[in-house]
């Protein structure tokens, strides 16, 4: 069995980047696509994000993974306490203002989500495979370090994960660690780490997704792919929402990268 699956994450309420990339992702027949959660916030396009979705899952085979900014949204709408999370408060502000934009669409009901998902010997969340709930980013040595022995302990060769909005291959060959620019199954590693990078908003490697190839439960090839678009309406949409002049500086920094 072949299949093809598309990887994307931290959509972020950018609509107009998740319209290209979609548009990339079926040009090239993708067998199924997974959706690594955090959906909304930071951006505003929630609802045409949110429509999109609907739409592309209408017509396609499509897995939806829990992040942690959709964990925002489900306490909220269900009136749990989410004291603890205790938010920047540029990030608690753009919460704040989604929640008011999707007050009438219950985000934990709209999509099936998942904790996370596995396809033969690679498995998906959002952040990191340590149990639903630790965001801990796994971008310095250590945090690495552990992923790859519970990679290991769940018994799979690639853990696939966004969250830190950075594009990664790390390889992991006889307990030495090795970036590489993309992975085929001739490269001969023992483990590999994938983060996806982000759709809708960009931290130093700009926007984009991940396709991989998995033959017999095996995967065979994983390869970033880039998009490009440009910012000007985000920012504008940013500008005239109304945030504090501190979030509205924040967010538009981070498309200014």
């Amino acid at each position: 069995m072949k299949a093809k699956v598309a990887v994307v994450s931290d959509i972020h309420a950018n609509a107009d980047a998740l319209t290209v990339a979609l548009k990339k992702i079926q040009s090239t027949g993708v067998d199924m696509t997974i959706v690594l959660g955090d959906v909304l916030t930071y951006g505003c396009q929630p609802v045409e994000v949110i429509n999109k979705l609907k739409q592309y899952k209408k017509e396609n085979a499509v897995v939806f993974i829990k992040g942690n900014h959709d964990q925002f949204y489900f306490d909220l709408q269900s009136g749990a306490n989410h004291a603890s999370y205790n938010l920047p408060k540029f990030v608690e502000e753009s919460v704040s203002w989604t929640m008011k934009k999707i007050c009438s669409l219950k985000l934990e009901e709209i999509f099936t989500w998942q904790d996370n998902y596995y396809i033969g010997d690679v498995y998906f969340s959002h952040a990191n495979p340590f149990k639903y709930g630790d965001w801990s980013y796994i971008e310095d040595v250590k945090n690495l370090q552990k992923s790859f022995q519970v990679l290991c302990d769940k018994k799979v060769f690639s853990g696939v994960f966004g969250h830190s909005h950075r594009q990664i291959f790390i390889g992991n060959k006889d307990g030495g660690m090795h970036e590489m620019n993309e992975y085929r199954s001739t490269d001969d590693m023992d483990q590999l780490i994938v983060n996806t990078g982000s759709i809708g908003q960009p931290r130093g490697s700009g926007l984009g997704y991940v396709i991989l190839e998995i033959e017999d439960n095996k995967l065979t090839k994983a390869s970033f792919k880039k998009i490009k678009i440009n910012f000007n309406k985000s920012i504008s949409l940013i500008k005239r929402a109304g945030f504090s002049c501190e979030t509205e500086a924040k967010l538009i920094e981070y498309l200014q990268e």
